[in-house]
């Protein structure tokens, strides 16, 4: 086994992770990065994702490296295939294997959570657009609908009632249009309750580190997280880690894991797994374990390194860029914000990040990260590191203080936030 700073890191990815590649960077003696981009007529824009960036140099054919590579990392989900021959060739694997099942069949995963105990939460299949215009039609909403596998084509979507939302069946209808009769839809019971706790972390062969990020996220805007020791994370989430830990055995899973558990009353529903590196909470990650590139590369080898946190405490903001969507975006990021803002698919071209058009993600190019030695500390560092944002890129603080009051009212319940939790006004002055 060669010393980190010998060894060489092939990363393969979708875009999303370009930024684990150049974290990785810092302390493997090289990082190649590959995502797939290959067509009958293929684009440059898919296949120009990662490259320039510092400490990083693109690779478009995986084949050819295989001999020099010293582990292979995969954050995301898919290709399972790849990660298991990789292996078979005698290359250690940072990837969730065949475990990524967990995340993109949702039914699958629901059968899971029944047979080993834990609740489950009220839902029913609806084969076809047909029926599941009838069902909504006739039942009093909201209903939130999603579909496994096909995440690309149909994220989570809240139907509020059929006198507001019987457009949404039309729009479905023209999306999937042949094939709507043969999408499986999942239609499942809001869960009445504003308590959702999360819990960020990693596993090796089924082993957990002893400790993790206790997070807490507004939905796709900002996140929050303290390091808490695993033993005294919330019961509910101890539950899913005690219950799934030999699942992940079995598997041989060795990735990233992230969970959002929601608790009302006696009742605990662990909602979609995240069997793959998460946004939010991958670039607290990022910047807040020192030793990450040694978790991932003796990870691949199945062994459990525990990880080496700088701050007790860290957060992340959304941010946006104004342009065209039709259009390549173009920024140059201030020294002072290289280490904390997070651009995925993203390139650098003669010291220019540079986002290729990107109709799925809209305005929104990735995160700001700070960290702290207190959760007030952090919040003042991540409000002066947005005013060094350049012209045409923003973030906003609004939905950091939304998600300190869901903190507050999860401490009164019972649900102890590490440290002392700032007053939600604080964030705007």
């Amino acid at each position: 086994m060669k010393e980190i700073s010998q060894a060489t890191c092939l990363v393969f990815d979708h875009g999303l992770f370009t930024t684990l590649a150049t974290r990785l960077a810092r302390d493997f003696g090289c990082v190649l990065y590959h995502s797939p981009f290959e067509e009958g007529f293929s684009k440059l824009n898919s296949a120009i994702l990662g490259y320039g960036l510092e400490g990083v140099e693109r690779c478009n054919d995986i084949f050819s490296v295989l001999k020099e590579i010293d582990c292979a990392v995969f954050p995301d989900i898919e290709h399972g295939g790849l990660q298991l021959h990789l292996e078979s060739l005698g290359i250690p694997v940072w990837g969730s294997r065949k475990a990524d099942s967990l995340e993109l069949h949702r039914e699958k995963f629901h059968k899971v959570l029944e047979r080993v105990g834990l609740d489950v939460p009220k839902f029913r299949v609806c084969t076809g657009m047909n029926e599941l215009r009838s069902f909504l039609k006739d039942n009093e909403g909201p209903f939130y609908i999603k579909i496994s596998r096909w995440r690309g084509s149909f994220e989570t979507q809240k139907f509020r009632s059929w006198k507001l939302d019987e457009g949404l069946i039309d729009a479905w209808s023209v999306k999937f249009g042949p094939a709507k009769e043969i999408v499986p839809f999942m239609v499942f019971d809001p869960i009445d309750t504003p308590l959702e706790i999360g819990g960020d972390t990693y596993n090796i062969d089924g082993k957990w580190p002893d400790e993790m990020l206790h997070g807490d996220e507004n939905k796709d805007k900002a996140y929050i997280s303290a390091v808490t020791k695993r033993s005294d994370m919330p019961p509910q989430i101890q539950e899913v880690l005690e219950t799934f830990a030999p699942i992940l055995k079995e598997h041989r899973y060795r990735n990233f894991w992230s969970m959002e558990v929601r608790v009302k009353d006696d009742k605990a529903y662990f909602g979609d797994a995240t069997t793959r590196a998460p946004q939010p909470a991958l670039p607290s990650q990022l910047e807040n374990i020192k030793n990450l590139s040694e978790v991932i590369y003796h990870g691949a080898q199945g062994e459990l390194v525990q990880p080496d946190y700088e701050k007790p405490f860290t957060c992340e903001v959304l941010v946006n860029m104004k342009g065209d969507r039709h259009a390549w975006g173009v920024t140059e990021v201030p020294t002072e914000l290289k280490r904390w803002l997070k651009l995925p698919n993203s390139c650098e071209i003669d010291g220019v990040r540079c986002f290729p058009p990107d109709e799925q993600h809209g305005e929104a190019i990735g995160w700001m990260v700070a960290i702290g030695d207190t959760a007030e500390a952090m919040i003042e560092t991540m409000k002066e590191q947005i005013k060094l944002l350049p012209d045409g890129m923003s973030a906003d603080m609004e939905p950091m203080g939304e998600l300190l009051t869901v903190v507050q009212k999860a401490e009164e319940s019972g649900i102890e936030f590490k440290g002392e939790v700032p007053e939600p006004e604080t964030v705007l002055t």
